[in-house]
């Protein structure tokens, strides 16, 4: 360093290692300061502005103690149980309940295990019995920077999420080692896929962890400014049971929607679904969802919707046999869930649809309440009832 009065030369005095040992002490307090800080606000932030999931959590959090039956899972529930027909049905039967429909379109594992535990937080003591739609956990990254992709990432669903994520790596990188005509460029391609799948979730976690962009959320649910909207109606329904109709426009299918469904509903007649245990992630997920719905003192039912898909996701053959599993994806069985004018489209049934689906699976509920049926053993197929 150059003196400016003599223009001398004198040498910088080295920093002393007590100097080094109180900065790192003080980056080390910083950082605990900001985990502390952001750990003690992330609970008591009101819910993300995820729209649909936070109506429905809002709903509920006023409202849950209304209701004894929950339906959770896509839009496999969402567009096609109806609340209202489900409770009428039953009480005409002798059980009197009152259902919810906690829905939410492209909702699968484990973003459904996030939601069902915001729901069991929240008011539930008349809650017996909890019907989800059975979905394998998936790595797949979508919607990235959206409220919606990030606001499930936490700690539990990125362990789930990460040991899945290492056995399809591991088996995919195994599977291009063993293929002769793979090359070296097919393994880096595969391995840089799998790494941006996991970096995506990783980001969403740390956003969720930092409470990145919250304030909007507070100063919309304060203030509600421009641009923030409560869109109840629209996400819980006409009856305010949390379904919701598709819309007249998608009552009839596509005629190239109908020739792809004509040809996948032949292939399910020729050969039925078959059950698909995956992993052993996949396997703990479904047994974590399980256990949260047994510990709050409800009854778990599976549900496999009416798809023309050629594998049904399905538990390990021994927890198989002590689970009540409601699978409608038997074309045969099912016929008329899968006649066109019941359909929208491969995956969902349309509102016609809806009602003969919600029919059926309340007249199921209806034997496993009075413990007349029971897991996965079909039921006898339901008389319609009149004027519905």
């Amino acid at each position: 360093m150059t003196n400016a009065a003599t223009g001398a030369v004198t040498a910088v005095p080295p920093i002393s290692r007590q100097s080094r040992g109180v900065s790192a002490l003080l980056t080390v307090i910083y950082f605990a300061a900001f985990i502390a800080t952001c750990g003690l606000l992330g609970p008591i932030l009101p819910f993300p502005q995820v729209s649909t999931v936070r109506e429905k959590m809002d709903f509920l959090a006023r409202h849950g103690d209304d209701y004894d039956v929950i339906f959770i899972g896509s839009s496999h529930i969402q567009y096609q149980v109806q609340p209202w027909l489900f409770d009428q049905i039953a009480a005409d039967n002798g059980v009197p309940v009152k259902s919810f429909n906690a829905g939410i379109p492209a909702m699968t594992s484990p973003e459904d295990s996030y939601v069902l535990d915001q729901i069991l937080r929240r008011p539930h003591r008349r809650l017996r019995w909890v019907f989800i739609e059975m979905s394998c956990l998936g790595t797949q990254v979508w919607g990235e920077n959206t409220a919606r992709f990030g606001y499930w990432h936490d700690a539990t669903r990125m362990a789930l999420l990460w040991s899945r994520w290492r056995k399809e790596t591991k088996g995919r990188l195994t599977h291009l080692a063993k293929d002769p005509q793979s090359t070296f460029a097919d393994r880096c391609a595969a391995w840089s896929s799998s790494a941006g799948r996991l970096s995506g979730h990783l980001w969403a976690w740390l956003g969720r962890a930092i409470n990145l962009s919250r304030g909007s959320d507070v100063l919309n649910r304060d203030f509600q400014f421009p641009g923030w909207k409560d869109d109840t109606r629209g996400s819980l329904g006409d009856k305010i049971d949390g379904w919701v109709s598709i819309g007249s426009k998608l009552q009839v299918m596509a005629p190239g929607m109908r020739k792809i469904y004509d040809h996948d509903l032949a292939e399910r007649q020729a050969n039925p679904a078959t059950k698909d245990r995956a992993d052993a992630t996949c396997q703990a997920a479904l047994m974590r969802t399980i256990g949260a719905i047994t510990k709050a003192g409800a009854k778990p039912v599976l549900i496999v919707p009416p798809t023309v898909t050629s594998r049904n996701f399905y538990p390990t053959v021994d927890e198989e046999k002590q689970l009540t599993i409601l699978d409608f994806s038997d074309v045969r069985q099912n016929e008329k869930l899968f006649r066109p004018e019941n359909r929208m489209d491969v995956g969902h049934v349309n509102t016609a649809g809806a009602a003969l689906f919600t029919e059926d699976l309340a007249h199921r509920f209806v034997q496993l309440a009075k413990g007349t049926a029971g897991g996965t053993s079909p039921a006898p197929r339901p008389t319609p009832t009149p004027g519905l």
